[in-house]
């Protein structure tokens, strides 16, 4: 009886074990980009939700910085789609390395990369912005796959102490940032306010 006991007792341990090491796996993949291994879009959204409502709440400045690889199509036709991979593999990791602790980083899908810089300013964004746009383009082609250079261009946003934006809202100011970034010729970072947004 007692050896009976124990044997269930630690098939349950067991089993709950499991249960625990399949949650983990289960909540990676529902919260992570499977290529890159960073955050997906899904945890982004729900991340920025959080960060407005804190904003709403203490009025403290925040910024959002979205990277784009530049003629990135070009590189899937001309080299296919695993050589692909393997430079969007190599600039989230370029990007990785240069984030904080404290900033979350995201795969906001294709070829976009998406960095939520909570408490930080406008002269940080671009402290950060700039190094990344300066790494990536210094991605040595063994690196990438493709003899390069890969350049990304960068839209930044810094959300102002008094302002109130929607997810929606705050993804369109950063995005448009970002479009000024490809227009102007990409390689570029473009830092937005709300005051040159107003003007």
């Amino acid at each position: 009886m007692f050896i009976r006991n124990s044997i269930t007792l630690i098939s349950f341990g067991l089993f709950g074990y499991l249960l625990g090491l399949n949650a983990e796996k289960i909540e990676v993949l529902v919260l992570h980009d499977k290529l890159t291994g960073l955050y997906n879009r899904h945890y982004l959204i729900e991340h920025m939700e959080q960060l407005l409502a804190l904003h709403k709440r203490y009025k403290k400045r925040s910024s959002l910085i979205m990277i784009d690889l530049d003629h990135f199509k070009r590189v899937n036709d001309l080299y296919g789609h695993i050589i692909g991979d393997q430079a969007l593999k190599a600039v989230a990791e370029c990007v990785r390395q240069h984030c904080r602790a404290s900033d979350v980083l995201a795969r906001h899908g294709g070829e976009e990369f998406i960095i939520i810089c909570s408490d930080s300013n406008i002269q940080e964004s671009r402290q950060l912005a700039e190094p990344i746009r300066e790494s990536v383009e210094q991605l040595r082609s063994e690196t990438l796959g493709f003899p390069g250079p890969q350049t990304v261009s960068i839209g930044a946003y810094e959300l102002s102490s008094d302002e109130e934006l929607s997810v929606d809202q705050l993804f369109s100011r950063v995005d448009k940032a970002l479009y000024r970034a490809k227009k102007e010729g990409r390689n570029k970072v473009v830092i937005s306010t709300q005051e040159q947004v107003e003007k």
